[in-house]
C-alpha cells in the first residue's frame, strides 16, 4: 500500500477512480445530449471552439466518419449539422477537446439548478481528508475539461471537497496515455516523481506515467473494465 511519509503529492483520475463509470456515462453524457441544442440555440460559441471543430470534422469526413460538413464553403455554420456533429462525437465517447468544453458549460448549468450532483465513491472523502491532514497534495488529471472536473467535486454526493484539491489538469497538457503528458505535469507541480503517485482504472495510462518514474496504483472498482496482465497494485478501496 501506499506508504504517505515518502509521498508528497497524489494524482487522480476521476472516471472509474473517484467517480463511477456509470456516473458519467449514464448521467452526464445523456444530460448533455439532451440539453445540447438549447445550448447551442441560447449560447454562441468560442471562434476557437469552432475552429477546433471544424478541423476535427474535416478529419472524421476524410476517414468517412461523418458525412457532413459544419462549416460551409462561406464560413458559415450550419447549425442543425454543428448540433449532429457533437451529439454524433458524445455517442463515440471522442475525447475531443472543443466537445468536452461544451460538455463543461451545460453540465455547469445543471449543477447549478440542482439537476445535476455527481456521484463520488464513498471513500474518497476520508481519503482527501487524510491526505489534507499529512499535508500531502491531491491533483486531478482527467480528459474532462477541468472546469467540469471542478464541478464534479464542487456538487457531490459527499459535499465540495474543492477545498482539498491543489489543481486540476486536462487534455490541454496532453493526452492521458503520451508520457510527455506526465512530465509536463511534473514540472508544473515541480515535484520529484519518486513522491508522486497515480491513481487511475487504464494500465495504458499507468505505463505513461511510470516511464515517468511516478508510484501507480490501478483501480479495481465496481464497473470497471477489465485491464490487461500488468505488475501495478490493484485498488479496491482508498481506505
Amino acid at each position: 500500500m501506499l506508504n504517505v511519509s515518502k509521498i508528497l503529492a497524489c494524482i487522480f483520475d476521476i472516471e472509474g477512480t473517484t467517480t463511477p463509470i456509470s456516473f458519467v456515462h449514464e448521467v452526464l453524457f445523456p444530460y448533455a445530449a439532451k440539453n445540447m441544442e438549447k445550448f447551442l440555440e441560447e449560447n454562441s460559441l468560442d471562434p476557437e471552439i469552432i475552429e477546433e471543430l471544424s478541423k476535427e470534422n474535416k478529419i472524421d469526413i476524410e476517414n468517412k466518419l461523418f458525412e457532413k460538413k459544419i462549416r460551409s464553403s462561406n464560413d458559415t455554420i450550419d447549425q442543425k449539422i454543428l448540433l449532429e456533429y457533437l451529439l454524433f462525437l458524445i455517442d463515440r465517447d471522442r475525447k475531443s477537446k472543443p466537445l468536452k468544453t461544451i460538455q463543461g458549460r451545460i453540465w455547469k448549468i445543471g449543477y447549478e439548478r440542482s439537476e445535476l450532483k455527481s456521484i463520488l465513491f464513498p471513500d474518497v472523502k476520508e481519503f482527501f481528508k487524510q491526505l489534507d491532514i499529512r499535508n500531502i497534495k491531491i491533483y486531478i488529471y482527467s480528459s474532462g475539461s477541468i472546469e467540469a472536473q471542478k464541478l464534479i467535486f464542487q456538487y457531490s454526493n459527499q459535499g465540495d471537497l474543492t477545498e482539498y484539491i491543489t489543481d486540476y489538469f486536462d487534455t490541454g497538457i496532453g493526452a492521458k496515455r503520451e508520457s510527455s503528458s506526465y512530465a509536463a505535469i511534473l514540472k508544473e507541480i515541480d515535484i520529484d516523481p519518486k513522491y508522486v503517485a497515480f491513481y487511475n482504472d487504464i494500465k495504458e495510462e499507468a505505463d505513461a506515467a511510470t516511464q515517468n518514474k511516478i508510484k501507480c496504483f490501478l483501480m479495481k472498482r465496481l464497473g470497471n473494465a477489465p485491464q490487461m496482465i500488468h505488475a501495478y497494485e490493484k485498488i479496491e478501496s482508498f481506505l
